[in-house]
C-alpha cells in the first residue's frame, strides 16, 4: 500500500511568518511608487509582481512544506538451520549407504529445488554447525561438512540463537544434548535423521568395575548390554586380558526391552594395573560393532604384602627383622631359619627329627609368584639350590617382583652369589676377594639417601641427617661397590665410603642390597638414647613398602584421572616428584615422553603445578589403544600406561525421534518428517511471524534544487530590469 500527502513544519513561529509576509507584501506594494515618475505603469507592474512572487516564495520556504511518501513494507523471518555433528550423525541413515549427516545433506541440497534454495526465497536463511559448540557455516562448506567427537549442545546454541532469529530448523537424529527444563523462545521445528525401526544394534551399555581390586580375592563385573531389533537373543558375554580369556557367561536379551544384564566374576593373581576388556561377538546387520567391545583397567593391588625371608643361622638380625614385621598387620610374613644343613650328622631317625626339611621344590618351584618379597638373610644357598632355582628367583624379579639381600659372612666365599643368575640383578659388585669385615663402622647419608623416601625418615632435611649422624656403629660391613644402575642410600662413614644400602631395579621388579647382618643395632641403639624403636620400624616398613611398589615411596608419581580417557579429549596427568637438589624445583629438571598404541611419540605439553614439585602434563590421544607415559627426571624415572577408549556418546547410535519431539513441543515447533511438511509447517509460521511495517519517505520544498534555481532567476530578472530601466 502506497500514498502521500504535504506536511508544514514551520522553521519559525507562524506569527513571525505573517509578519514577515506583510512586510514583503507591503514592501513590494510601496516601494515601487517612490519611482513610479521614472517608469511607466507596465514597468512598474512588472517589478511589483516579480517581488511579490519572490516573497511568496520565500515564505513557502519558512513554513517548510514536505512531501511525505508512504509504503508497508513486509520483512522476510530469519530462519536459523542448524545440522547436527554429534558423532552418531555419521552412523548409517535409512538407506544404509549413507550416513545420517549425507541424508541431511542431500535433503538440503539435491534435488530439483533444493530445499536450501527454496526456503532461501521465503525466509533470510543463516546455516549452522551444532557440534560441541555452535558453528555460522556458508552453504558452500556442507559438502565438507564432518562428525564431531562430542553431542551437539543444544541449550548453548539456543542461547545464541534466540533474539536474532525467528525460527529454527533442527537436522539430527537426536542424539544431542538437551535438558528437560530448558525453555526458549524460539520455536524449534525437528527434522529427524536415522529410521528406529530399521535399526538393528548389540552393544555393551555398561560396565562396573571397581577401580581398585586385591590379590587372590574375588572381583565382579557387572556388564548391561543393550539391544536393537535382536529381542531374546542369548549372547556369551567373554571377560579377556589381551587376547587371554579370563572367563565367559551366557546372558539373554528382554523380548520387550532389549536389554540384558550378567556378573562375571574373575580373581586377579598379580598385582599391577591390568587392561581388561568384554567383548560380545557381532551379529548379522549390525550398524555399529565398535561398540561390542568395552575396554577399562583395573589396578590390583595387595591385601597383605607376603614376604618370604630365609635365614643363613639364628642371630639378633633375625629375631628383630622378624619381630618388625610381624607387628605390621598389613604384612604376611613367611620364614624360615636355617638350624642345620644336609651336611650334619644326626643319629636320629628322620621321622623323630622335629625340625623340618626346608621346603626348596615346593617354595621356588611352585608358589614363588604367591610371594610379593624375596629376603636372603646371611644365606647359605649351594646346600639346597640348584642352578635352576636361581635362575627362577631371577625370573620372579624381573616379572615384577623383588629381592632383598642382608649381608653378613655368608654374603662371599660359598655361599656367595659370585658366578650365579643372582650377580646379574644385583645393583652391586664385590670390591675384589675381601670377606666380611668385623670393625665399628658408621654409616652417612649420601646424595641421593638424603632426599629419597625410604630413607626419609624426618621431613625435616636437618634433622633426618642428624638422626642418621647419630645412630649406633654397625658391627661389620661387606665390601661392595655400587653398580651405574644402583643407587646407594647410605654408606659408611670411613674413607672407604663402602655401600651399605643400595637399591636397584631388575626387570619390573625391584632390588635392595644391606651390606650387614647387625642394623639390629640401629634398634637397640636408639632405645638406649631414649628415643624409641620408631626409627628401626619405620625404616624396615618403608623398605617392605619401596621393595612392594608402593607409589607413596616412588621418588615420581604419576596420577592419571580415575575416568580414564576417551579419543580427543585432552588428557591431563598430574606429576609429583620429590623436591631436592637433584629435580632442581625447575621444569628443566623433569621430561615427558607420551607414546600412542603403535609406539610413536606424540606432542605432550608440561608446565608446573601449584606446589613445588608437582607438574602438569596433557596431551591429546588420537587413536584407542594403550597410551605410555613416561617421566624423566635427574634422579630416575618412571613409566605407566594408560588406556584410551572411544568416546561414549559413539556407543549408542539408535536414533532418538522422541527426544527431537519433545525438543519440538517445549519450544513452540513441530516434528516434520517429509520434505513437503517441512515447507508447508515453515511457510505458515514464517507468515505468521513476517514483520510488517510502514515506510515514510519525506522530500522538503527547499532540499529541491529546482526550488533555489527559481529563487536566484526572480532575484536575477528584478536585478537586470531595474539596471536596464537606470534604477540601478
Amino acid at each position: 500500500m502506497n500514498w502521500s500527502e504535504i506536511v508544514f513544519k514551520p522553521v519559525f513561529p507562524l506569527w513571525l511568518i505573517l509578519v514577515f509576509l506583510a512586510g514583503g507584501v507591503a514592501f513590494s506594494l510601496f516601494q515601487p511608487r517612490f519611482v513610479r515618475r521614472r517608469l511607466s505603469r507596465q514597468r512598474w507592474g512588472t517589478i511589483i509582481l516579480l517581488r511579490l512572487v519572490t516573497v511568496t516564495l520565500l515564505i513557502l520556504l519558512a513554513l517548510n512544506p514536505s512531501w511525505v511518501a508512504r509504503r508497508e513494507v513486509a520483512v522476510s523471518p530469519t530462519l536459523a538451520i542448524l545440522l547436527d555433528t554429534s558423532p552418531s550423525m555419521g552412523l548409517s541413515s535409512n538407506s544404509g549407504k549413507r550416513s545420517r549427516l549425507d541424508e541431511a545433506r542431500a535433503l538440503l541440497l539435491e534435488g530439483s529445488k533444493p530445499l536450501l534454495k527454496y526456503l532461501a526465497e521465503k525466509f533470510e536463511v543463516r546455516l549452522y554447525e551444532l557440534g560441541e559448540s555452535l558453528k555460522a557455516i556458508k552453504p558452500g562448506d556442507l559438502p565438507g561438512l564432518k562428525t564431531g567427537e562430542k553431542k551437539g549442545d543444544l541449550p548453548g546454541a539456543i542461547e545464541r540463537l534466540a533474539g536474532n532469529n525467528s525460527l529454527a530448523l533442527l537436522c539430527s537424529d537426536g542424539k544431542l544434548e538437551w535438558r528437560e527444563s530448558s525453555s526458549s523462545n524460539l520455536p524449534i521445528f525437528t527434522l529427524p535423521l536415522g529410521d528406529p525401526e530399521k535399526y538393528k544394534d548389540i552393544l555393551i551399555k555398561t560396565v562396573k568395575a571397581p577401580a581398585l581390586a586385591f590379590r587372590g580375592r574375588e572381583v565382579t563385573i557387572d556388564v548391561a548390554v543393550k539391544g536393537y531389533g535382536y529381542p531374546g537373543l542369548k549372547l556369551p558375554v567373554a571377560l579377556k586380558e589381551g587376547e587371554k580369556l579370563i572367563t565367559a557367561k551366557d546372558l539373554r536379551l528382554d523380548d520387550r526391552t532389549g536389554e540384558g544384564t550378567v556378573s562375571v566374576s574373575f580373581t586377579p593373581p598379580e598385582v599391577g594395573s591390568h587392561t581388561l576388556s568384554v567383548s560380545i561377538p557381532s551379529q548379522l546387520e549390525e550398524s555399529v560393532t565398535s561398540n561390542n567391545l568395552a575396554t577399562f583397567s583395573l589396578k590390583v593391588v595387595r591385601d597383605k604384602i607376603r614376604v618370604l625371608m630365609i635365614t643363613g643361622a639364628p642371630s639378633m638380625n633375625y629375631r628383630f627383622l622378624r619381630m618388625a614385621l610381624k607387628n605390621d598387620p598389613s604384612i604376611d610374613l613367611l620364614s624360615f631359619v636355617i638350624l642345620r644343613t644336609p651336611s650334619n650328622i644326626l643319629n636320629v631317625p628322620l621321622q623323630e627329627q622335629s625340625l623340618i626339611p626346608f621346603p626348596v621344590e615346593t617354595l621356588f618351584g611352585k608358589e614363588m609368584k604367591s610371594f610379593d618379597i624375596l629376603v636372603f638373610d646371611n644365606f647359605v644357598h649351594h646346600p639346597y639350590f640348584r642352578a635352576n632355582y636361581l635362575e627362577s628367583v631371577r625370573d620372579f624379579v624381573q616379572g615384577g617382583g623383588s629381592l632383598a639381600i642382608i649381608g653378613g659372612p655368608n654374603f662371599y666365599g660359598e655361599g656367595g652369589f659370585i658366578g650365579t643368575a643372582i650377580e646379574e640383578i644385583l645393583p652391586v659388585r664385590w670390591a675384589g676377594r675381601e670377606g666380611y669385615r668385623r670393625s665399628p663402622f658408621r654409616v652417612k647419608l649420601t646424595r641421593n639417601g638424603s632426599v629419597h623416601p625410604l630413607t626419609r625418615l624426618s621431613m625435616l632435611e636437618g634433622e633426618n641427617r642428624n638422626l642418621w649422624e647419630e645412630m649406633p656403629p654397625l658391627d661389620g660391613v661387606n665390601p661392595l661397590r655400587s653398580k651405574s644402575s644402583g643407587t646407594v642410600l647410605l654408606e659408611s662413614a670411613d674413607e672407604n665410603a663402602w655401600p651399605i644400602l643400595t637399591l636397584g631395579n631388575y626387570g619390573k621388579g625391584r632390588v635392595s642390597v644391606l651390606a650387614t647382618d647387625s642394623a639390629w643395632k640401629w634398634y637397640m641403639g636408639t632405645v638406649a638414647q631414649g628415643k624409641g624403636p620408631w626409627a628401626y620400624q619405620r625404616l624396615t616398613e618403608r623398605w617392605v613398602r619401596w621393595l612392594a611398589q608402593d607409589p607413596s615411596l616412588d621418588p615420581i608419581q604419576l596420577i592419571f584421572p580415575e575416568r580414564g580417557g576417551t579419543i580427543g579429549q585432552e588428557m591431563e596427568v598430574r606429576i609429583r616428584v620429590h623436591v631436592d637438589a637433584l629435580f632442581a624445583k625447575s621444569r628443566e629438571a623433569v621430561s615427558i615422553s607420551v607414546f600412542n598404541p603403535e609406539g610413536t611419540k606424540i606432542e605432550s605439553q608440561l608446565k608446573p603445578g601449584g606446589q613445588n614439585g608437582e607438574f602438569l602434563a596433557s596431551f591429546r590421544p588420537e587413536k584407542v589403544g594403550t597410551y605410555k607415559v613416561k617421566v624423566e627426571t635427574q634422579g630416575g624415572q618412571r613409566e605407566e600406561s594408560l588406556f584410551i577408549g572411544r568416546s561414549s556418546e559413539t556407543l549408542d547410535g539408535f536414533p532418538h525421534h522422541e527426544q527431537l519431539r519433545k525438543i519440538s513441543d517445549s519450544t513452540g515447533g513441530k516434528i516434520l518428517t517429509a520434505r513437503d511438511a517441512i515447507i508447508d509447517e515453515l511457510e505458515q509460521y514464517g507468515e505468521k511471524s513476517r514483520k510488517r511495517f510502514i515506510e515514510e519517505s519525506r522530500f522538503p520544498l527547499w532540499g529541491n534544487a529546482y526550488v533555489f534555481i527559481v529563487l536566484i532567476s526572480l532575484l536575477t530578472v528584478e536585478w537586470y530590469l531595474r539596471r536596464r530601466w537606470g534604477l540601478i
